[in-house]
């Protein structure tokens, strides 16, 4: 269904004009008016139509400064725009046309032409949608094709089955990475440490490398690939810092275990200067862990070289100030807070040392808001210290976090709504490619703060819920259909079907097949009951 916009400063017409056609006929969902042009762009903005009629004469913005400002918004494949005017005038058409507007319209205009017109539009919308999505599922194949032959480079690269410099052995897009320093990581996950039933770790495998790929790999910080035996590798880019690396770490680790509930071990590896010296850095970690088989939740490294108090000074009060000086914004005070919390982290910071900044920061943000926004001065510091005093590191942390979003988010349902919003958007693309970081990017969160405030709100991983909304679609189409199960897997989203029935098996007990199967027997049973 589509939403459409109707703009007219008249009332009769704009009323006259929803409640005339059967809308919903014509597939439009939800019909929105506006009687100026000043709302009409709340109205775009709120709740992005795809469809707008508009009028060119009006008091406080004209029609045609309106389509401009949409346009702006709006390419021509995301919106048509169709134009309603008493004036037939030669001017006002060669704008509309100068603005990709899509239909000129007189008044009083016929209801007939005024639906076959939506219809067009409807249709060309369709045609759009079907277009992009093929462009898509091609890109995808394309990407996955690319994908296969990275892996296959990289496993031959770590363990040394090619020439060392042979310039033909390099695909294309890493040639000119090739003197780039890199770090290896070496993904434990303690599943793959456990009794669960193999298809079980498989599908946990998969699901943890495909975070992996959204999280490094997109965001060109490095490449995710398998190793001969199946363990999960991420060749970091270290072109800045070595602190830099470990907090992309620290980051997944955190992502991973909010979203598929695993303690995640890490090992790196040594520094290797470019591609040509990475099966090193490879060595380097397999040996380290080897030698260290013990614990989760922790990165081992080489050698202990984390900066300590002292050298993180000058970035705490930058992020102190970068805190306090974005009080109105409450989602950049967070993010900025995350990547304080990552700090701390990274430089291994005392104990002692966490709890007095996190009380520092809460003070000074408790500051800024009282005398910023009105905020009524109570004694929530008075807890907050009591309960700083005797709790670990993280948890000073977390509690700290807690506290400040209270006082930027005094309306706990901005949040709800954000997370409702990403359900909801998630709920109607479930066939598109869908990950933590796209949907972050999308509502303007960082991926490990949109991660844990799904969890927080939904109790649930942002990846868990959409694997499980994928199957249920899946398992309704298996039931009310005949389409084949790997043309399912791709309209759920799965472009790789092995992947769709480890997902599908993990949450039904039975493959695909023996899925459908049992509901045939099912149903020819209750037929020869009745």
């Amino acid at each position: 269904m589509y939403k459409l916009l109707i703009v007219d400063d008249e009332k009769m017409i704009r009323l006259g004009i929803k409640k005339g056609i059967d809308w919903k006929s014509l597939d439009v969902g939800e019909v929105f008016v506006a009687a100026s042009g000043l709302e009409a762009l709340e109205v775009l903005e709120k709740e992005q139509p795809q469809i707008m009629l508009t009028d060119i004469c009006m008091p406080d913005m004209s029609g045609l400064l309106l389509i401009e400002k949409a346009r702006e918004m709006y390419p021509v494949e995301e919106m048509r725009i169709m134009v309603l005017t008493g004036y037939d005038r030669f001017e006002y058409a060669r704008q509309c046309l100068q603005m990709n507007v899509q239909d000129f319209l007189l008044k009083p205009v016929n209801q007939e032409e005024l639906k076959n017109t939506v219809r067009e539009q409807i249709k060309e919308l369709e045609t759009i949608r079907i277009k992009r999505e093929q462009n898509e599922k091609n890109l995808r194949t394309e990407g996955s094709k690319r994908q296969t032959a990275m892996e296959n480079f990289m496993r031959n690269l770590v363990h040394r089955r090619f020439e060392k410099n042979k310039e033909d052995a390099y695909l294309e897009e890493l040639k000119g990475d090739r003197k780039r320093p890199m770090e290896i990581a070496l993904l434990i996950p303690e599943v793959l440490m456990d009794n669960r039933k193999e298809n079980e770790r498989d599908f946990q495998r998969m699901t943890i490398k495909n975070l992996c790929m959204d999280l490094i790999d997109a965001r060109r910080l490095g490449i995710t690939f398998s190793d001969d035996d199946g363990k999960i590798v991420v060749a970091f880019y270290a072109d800045n810092t070595e602190r830099n690396v470990t907090e992309r770490v620290e980051e997944l680790s955190e992502i991973l275990e909010n979203e598929c509930i695993v303690k995640l071990r890490v090992v790196l590896g040594s520094e290797a200067e470019g591609l040509d010296a990475l099966s090193i850095s490879y060595n380097d970690a397999v040996f380290l862990l080897e030698r260290e088989s013990e614990g989760f939740q922790e990165i081992l490294k080489q050698k202990s070289d984390r900066k300590k108090e002292l050298l993180i000074q000058d970035v705490y009060r930058e992020f102190k100030q970068a805190m306090i000086s974005n009080i109105t914004d409450g989602n950049k005070v967070m993010y900025v807070y995350e990547k304080f919390m990552h700090a701390s982290e990274s430089y291994n910071l005392s104990k002692a040392q966490v709890q007095k900044w996190c009380f520092d920061i809460a003070a000074g943000i408790y500051f800024m808001c009282i005398t910023e926004n009105g905020a009524n001065i109570d004694n929530r510091m008075e807890p907050l210290l009591k309960a700083l005093i005797g709790i670990g590191r993280e948890e000073a942390l977390e509690v700290t976090a807690t506290f400040i979003r209270k006082l930027v988010f005094p309306e706990e349902n901005v949040q709800h709504e954000i997370i409702m919003n990403a359900k909801h958007y998630i709920d109607e693309h479930l066939e598109s490619e869908l990950s933590v970081v796209k949907l972050s990017e999308k509502f303007y969160l960082s991926p490990n703060y949109f991660s844990r405030l799904f969890k927080r709100v939904t109790d649930e991983g942002c990846n868990e819920y959409i694997v499980r909304k994928r199957i249920e679609k899946s398992k309704l189409l298996l039931e009310m259909t005949s389409i084949k199960a790997k043309e399912i897997a791709v309209m759920v989203g799965y472009n790789d079907t092995s992947y769709f029935s480890l997902a599908f098996k993990k949450h039904t007990g039975m493959s695909p097949r023996k899925y459908r199967e049992s509901l045939q027997k099912n149903r020819g049973i209750m037929e020869e009951l009745q």
